[in-house]
Formats: structure tokens, sequence, C-alpha cells
């Protein structure tokens, strides 16, 4: 498993996240990520989190691989695809989660994944997310109405999973 550290984005890291979004196979399972890429939209997301929650860059020797969030309750995550396969993401996830729960006043916590998303629905289920519903949504990427599933999981399970050493 790769040494990961997390910190909070910087605008140097704009050409290591820019790239990583000029992969149709990385933006097509993202929400709200435009594409084609567009530069300013990157800046907007190269610098520190401001709002409720975190936003992280993954990092292996200060090298950007990713980004892992959990904001107003909602984890996402991106990872560059040279990277996809080596457990980054499920290490990022539990990382984030144990800080996330660490707040006695998080309950909850959701995760959506576009249905076609095979990867980003198993790491959610291996976490011990359970499917909330399923609705077709507008994929901004995507340009079209696309199912996405939403996954759940609480501190109660949450805990449970670790208990049982699932993550």
């Amino acid at each position: 498993m790769p040494a990961l550290t997390y910190r909070n984005f910087r605008a140097s890291d704009f050409e290591a996240m820019h790239d990583m979004v000029s992969h149709w196979d990385v933006v097509r399972n993202l929400g709200s990520w435009p594409w084609p890429p567009e530069p300013d939209f990157t800046r907007s997301r190269c610098r520190p989190f401001k709002g409720n929650g975190f936003a992280w860059a993954i990092c292996e020797n200060d090298q950007v691989l990713g980004s892992i969030s959990l904001t107003d309750d909602v984890l996402g995550y991106m990872l560059r695809p040279e990277h996809h396969g080596r457990g980054i993401i499920q290490k990022a996830a539990r990382h984030v989660l144990a800080c996330g729960f660490a707040d006695p006043t998080r309950s909850d916590v959701r995760a959506s994944a576009w249905a076609d998303n095979a990867t980003s629905i198993h790491i959610l289920e291996k976490l011990g997310f359970v499917l909330e519903s399923e609705a077709y949504e507008h994929a901004k990427a995507r340009n079209a109405q696309t199912l996405n599933k939403t996954y759940h999981l609480t501190r109660v399970a949450w805990r449970a999973t670790q208990a049982r050493g699932l993550v």
C-alpha cells in the first residue's frame, strides 16, 4: 500500500489537477466537473476549501495523485488513471471517513456513483455504504441524463465495519 499524505490544495497544484481532469475516463464519473476541461474551473479548485468539511489533495512524495473530499457530509474522490488499481481511493476514503466521523456532530455520510461506475460502487460498498436511492440526474461532463446511485453510511455502520476489520 502506498504511503499517502493529504493536504489542502494550493495554486501550484493546477498542472497536476488539470492534467487529471483532462482524462475523459476520470471526468465522466464526476458530478460537477465540466467536459472539455476548463482551466478556470480547475484553478477554482486549486485552493483550500472554505466550506463545511474539507477537500484534500491525495499525495505520494508530495505528487498529487488525486483528490478526496468530505463536504456537506458527502464523500467525493478522483484519481489519476495511472494510479488506478493500487487501493489508493479506498485507503484515502478510510482516512477521510475516520476524520469525518471524529466530529461528534456527524452522524452519517452520503456518496454517489453513476450506475455504470462499477469501481466506485464496489469501493463504497466495501466501505460499508448501503444503497439509499436511484434517480436519473444530469451528468455535467456527459451532458446526459444518467442513472445515479446514492449511498448512505451511518456512524454506527462505519464503526461496525471497522470493528469487523472490513476497512
